[in-house]
C-alpha cells in the first residue's frame, strides 16, 4: 500500500540502522483472531486489495485509498529492515503488534527520533507514527500522526498496486 506522507517519511527514517537487530518474533508467524499476521521476516502482513486510510495529524485528518499487493509489501519490507549508518533501532513484531523505534545522528549534533506501533489485524488496523528532530540540548520538534486502516475489497479493474484510488 501507498502510505500517507509522514508515515512514509518514519518508514524510511526507521528504514533498519546499523547492523540492525533482527526482529524478536513470537513463537508463531501466524494470526490469532484479533492479531496482525506476522511473516517470518517478522513484519506484519495484510490483505492484497483495496485500503482506505484515515490519516489525523496535527487535528487534522485525511481518507485516501490505495490499492496494495505482493509488490508493495516488499517494498515495505525492504524499507523495515534496510541497513542505515548512524543509528539504533529497536524492533519487535507479534501477533500484539509491530513496534520500530531508531534514533539516528544527524549532521551538526541533531538526531531523529522515530517510533512507528502497529496493531490490528490483516484486513484492518492502526498505526501510530511519530518522527522527532531532536536538537543538541534536548528540544524536540515533531508530531505523532495515527492512520486507521481498513481493507474494503478488491482492487477495482485496471488499478495496480501502489496506485491511489480516487
Amino acid at each position: 500500500m501507498r502510505l500517507p506522507s509522514l508515515a512514509f517519511v518514519a518508514l524510511i527514517s526507521l528504514a533498519g540502522c546499523d547492523k540492525p537487530e533482527a526482529i524478536k518474533v513470537s513463537q508463531a508467524a501466524a494470526a490469532t483472531p484479533a492479531g496482525l499476521t506476522i511473516g517470518g521476516d517478522g513484519l506484519p502482513r495484510v490483505k492484497p486489495g483495496l485500503w482506505e486510510v484515515q490519516e489525523t495529524s496535527e487535528g487534522q485528518t485525511e481518507t485516501t485509498r490505495h490499492c496494495t499487493g505482493a509488490e508493495v509489501d516488499a517494498d515495505l519490507r525492504e524499507m523495515l529492515t534496510r541497513e542505515t549508518p548512524g543509528c539504533k533501532t529497536e524492533r519487535s513484531a507479534n501477533p500484539g503488534g509491530l513496534k520500530v523505534k531508531a534514533l539516528c545522528d544527524q549532521a551538526g549534533g541533531l538526531k531523529t527520533d522515530s517510533t512507528i506501533v502497529m496493531t490490528g489485524s490483516e484486513d484492518a488496523y492502526e498505526m501510530k507514527v511519530g518522527i522527532y528532530l531532536v536538537s543538541a540540548d534536548g528540544t524536540r520538534e515533531g508530531s505523532e500522526s495515527v492512520l486507521k486502516a481498513r481493507w474494503t475489497g478488491a482492487c477495482p479493474a485496471g488499478v495496480k498496486p501502489g496506485e491511489d484510488v480516487e
